[in-house]
């Protein structure tokens, strides 16, 4: 029996973890989390033999200190995209807790 370890928030997940598709197949390893600074999970990002691959936060099924399992077939992780660089990550902080909307310029 394969220890599927223990829930996890994505924050506690590491570089390196086994990545496996809903049938248990190994579909690569977490190279890296993609989100708002912490904030919000935009999903992850998986280190492949075809390269690195973006997996979206709702195709992810849970997160454990041994895995991450997603609810994708063998058959759609030969379709996942390919991962964009860290450089090339931007997201738009649209809200400052207690401070009412932003300006539309970019952090």
């Amino acid at each position: 029996m394969i220890d599927e370890g223990r829930p996890v928030a994505y924050t506690a997940v590491t570089k390196g973890t086994p990545v496996v598709s809903a049938s248990g197949r190994t579909i690569g390893t977490l190279e890296r989390v993609l989100d708002d600074k912490g904030d919000i999970l935009h999903g992850i990002a998986v280190a492949t033999g075809r390269g690195v691959r973006f997996v979206a936060r709702d195709c992810i099924d849970r997160m454990t200190t041994t895995q991450i399992r997603c609810r994708l077939s063998d058959e759609e992780v030969n379709e996942l995209p390919s991962a964009r660089p860290v450089h090339r990550m931007r997201t738009r902080q649209w809200f400052v807790r207690g401070a009412g909307p932003r300006s539309d310029r970019e952090e």
